[in-house]
């Protein structure tokens, strides 16, 4: 399946009935982006743990022996950092479902794997478990060195095989996604991921691709093949980076001066983008693309759909029937929460008035992921206008310490 809306839909009602979803595929096409994408769409925090960084089990459940005051020993667990602030999260917000996310779960010893396995299944390391509303989700590769999983390992996730797309690809990016790329992916969708047109590829495991020879590092290393990068949502975004920060001088420049790769003619401009990207299709295009526009002189725009995330209380504050159970409500909730609803009921097409006013007066402050979100959401007009009013003009001190700035893009 693709990294798209019908994707999030399916995850999530697997999430809400605490089933682990496992996502198999490609080494680099965003699994880890569109897991904290979905994560921020259900108004809650990704914890991202990438188990093939870890040497042994002990560096995951933190397994250690200490003295006793009988002075015997007993084993005691310590899990990993990521582990235990997911578990702080989920304790500080026991109404969000935080994630954890337990990436390249079969790229790692099978010694690892193995304890992975066994957190999903007990939700527990020795004596420290999940809080009730931790979900879990679990990634990993389908081919190449990997650790294999047996049927009953395997029955314990649903397992989806995704795929990147590029819709999805350039709306986690947002507007920080370079012009020239967004141009190619809105044209040539298919070629967010690609191997390279010629030579051997950098990937762990078998291809059928006619036009390139598969293999793993550890092959490339010892057999001294040339390496050749790939075009996948992680070197994409890499590429996007290296051209919002050159200059239209420097990138002229790089157009104009001859290189040679292997035993083609090209330019300076062509081998970097290779470098990011690889010798592909993709390639050719940004550069196609790149060139047309600084000989025309123009530049790009686009404006995005901005996410905005649904708290899991939203449903319960819209169906309080006085402004004193609205307000009960409310008084029980975190600051997440509160500055998560908030932000959308800014956004909802809905007369919101009354649970606005409630929410401006008890809540102190916008979190911060949920601020850059509500300036993107206003610049890009895509807040509900009367219910923006409605907040700015409540009198309360959130209010009035958001509205020189929310002014601007009125």
């Amino acid at each position: 399946m693709r990294f798209n809306d019908t994707l999030s839909e399916i995850i999530c009602q697997d999430l809400e009935m605490n089933i682990v979803p496992a996502l198999m595929g490609e080494p680099g096409i965003g699994k880890s982006s569109w897991v904290e994408a979905l994560a921020y769409s259900m108004n809650t925090k990704a914890f991202v743990l990438p188990c093939n960084q870890l040497a042994d089990k002990a560096d995951l459940t933190g397994a250690r022996l200490v003295p006793t005051d009988a002075g015997s020993y007993k084993q005691v667990f310590y899990p990993h950092h990521v582990i235990q602030d997911c578990i702080d999260y989920a304790e500080a917000n026991p109404r969000e479902w935080p994630i954890l996310f337990l990436d390249e779960i079969n790229r790692t010893t099978s010694d690892v794997t193995s304890g992975a396995l066994t957190l999903v299944t007990l939700r527990r390391m020795g004596h420290v478990e999940l809080p009730k509303n931790v979900r879990i989700i679990v990634a990993g590769n389908d081919k190449g060195n990997v650790t294999t999983l047996d049927e009953a390992s395997l029955s314990r996730f649903s397992i989806y095989r995704v795929e990147p797309e590029a819709a999805t690809f350039m709306g986690i990016i947002g507007d920080e996604l370079n012009p020239w790329v967004k141009k190619v992916l809105t044209q040539f969708p298919a070629l967010v991921f690609q191997k390279a047109i010629s030579g051997v590829v950098a990937a762990d495991g078998p291809d059928d691709d006619d036009d390139a020879t598969t293999s793993s590092f550890a092959e490339l290393f010892d057999s001294g093949e040339e390496m050749n990068q790939l075009t996948t949502p992680r070197t994409i975004d890499n590429l996007s980076r290296w051209l919002n920060r050159a200059d239209r001088a420097q990138l002229s420049r790089y157009l104009a001066m001859p290189a040679t790769i292997g035993d083609r003619e090209t330019t300076v401009l062509n081998e970097v983008v290779e470098s990011h990207v690889g010798n592909t299709t993709f390639a050719v295009q940004v550069v196609s693309v790149i060139a047309e526009d600084l000989a025309s002189g123009t530049g790009q725009a686009a404006t995005n759909q901005v996410v905005v995330p649904k708290p899991n209380c939203y449903v319960d504050l819209k169906a309080a029937q006085s402004v004193t159970d609205l307000a009960a409500l409310i008084a029980d909730l975190t600051d997440s929460d509160k500055s998560g609803s908030l932000l959308y009921a800014l956004k909802e097409h809905e007369d919101n008035t009354r649970l606005i006013e409630q929410l401006a007066q008890a809540t102190q402050q916008i979190e911060s992921a949920h601020t850059r979100t509500l300036f993107e959401m206003v610049s890009a007009q895509q807040a509900d206008m009367p219910n923006v009013e409605a907040f700015l003009n409540g009198g309360t001190p959130l209010a009035d310490a958001l509205k020189p700035l929310l002014s601007a893009f009125l």
